[in-house]
């Protein structure tokens, strides 16, 4: 029974975070539409407020993939306690997103780093 009611409360935050990345989304393609103003007219306030955009959108990506990597080791020491198959599962699911947050410190660092603004991240 206890599994149930945590399956059921991480199926509650998940769909949480689909509406976070509903929000990435919409707000990914503005950054974008300001990139494109940029382009077209040369004004680097368009390009100032897509970065700012892009940035604040990676921040909120790291912070979701900080909550699954603590669910994932939430998942490896409950798995312990159950069967070998569990266990090898577990550890996957954790090394799959510490490898999603490693990829999301670097994406923040190398646009935090390019402080000309020249280049351009595919974020997500």
């Amino acid at each position: 029974m206890e599994d149930k009611l945590r399956n059921l409360k991480l199926l509650r935050e998940e769909d949480i975070v689909w509406y976070i990345y509903f929000f990435i989304v919409t707000f990914a393609i503005i950054a974008n539409s300001f990139e494109e103003k940029f382009i077209y007219t040369g004004n680097h306030e368009y390009q100032k407020s897509g970065r700012k955009i892009n940035i604040t959108l990676l921040i909120i990506a790291f912070i979701i993939y900080l909550y699954y990597v603590a669910i994932a080791i939430e998942d490896v020491n409950i798995a312990r306690i159950k069967d070998e198959r569990r266990q090898r599962v577990a550890m996957e699911r954790l090394i799959t997103s510490m490898v999603f947050l490693v990829g999301g410190a670097l994406s923040i660092y190398t646009e935090l780093d390019d402080n000309a603004g020249d280049v351009d991240l595919a974020i997500f």
